[in-house]
């Protein structure tokens, strides 16, 4: 029993996952869902400019955001992004350490990943700042985070001093 107890405390502490973190900076809230080193996740929302429906398209690689297309019927947007060509779907390569997002008035902002919609305005009030990172955490302070995050209500736990 021992010897087990050894062999799942090296594991819970050596393993590493990697996870996508949502933190919302005004007001202190952190969700964390884990995910795969080369994840899709995409981002559509209203375009603040123009108002256009836009989704954005990222592959997580290297612990970084890298944009491979952006989604749009709008000439206006795909001027905005630089784009010469009018079509439905621009491919891009662009790369982020982090992303920083503001959270508009509306709720137009979602974020899909692992099949599951995650709506801005869930993370906070209009205006809040929410930054995505991917970060490699050990297994076990992840394990922990979860636990909390489960037994924490509302959505995000409450709010950390």
């Amino acid at each position: 029993m021992i010897g087990f107890l050894i062999v799942a405390g090296g594991v819970f502490v050596s393993t590493e996952v990697t996870v996508l973190q949502l933190e919302n900076l005004d007001r202190q809230k952190i969700l964390r869902i884990k995910v795969s080193p080369a994840e899709s996740l995409s981002l559509s929302y209203l375009h603040s400019i123009y108002r256009e429906p836009v989704v954005e398209e990222f592959r997580l690689r290297e612990g970084e955001f890298l944009l491979t297309g952006v989604i749009t019927r709008s000439p206006g947007v795909m001027e905005y992004y630089g784009f010469e060509e009018v079509r439905d779907r621009h491919p891009v390569e662009r790369r982020w350490a982090f992303l920083d997002l503001k959270r508009t008035p509306g709720g137009e902002q979602v974020l899909i990943v692992k099949g599951r919609q995650i709506e801005l305005r869930d993370l906070g009030e209009e205006g809040d700042r929410i930054r995505l990172r991917v970060l490699s955490l050990r297994l076990g302070p992840y394990l922990l985070g979860s636990i909390d995050q489960l037994l924490s209500p509302p959505f995000l736990g409450q709010e950390r001093e």
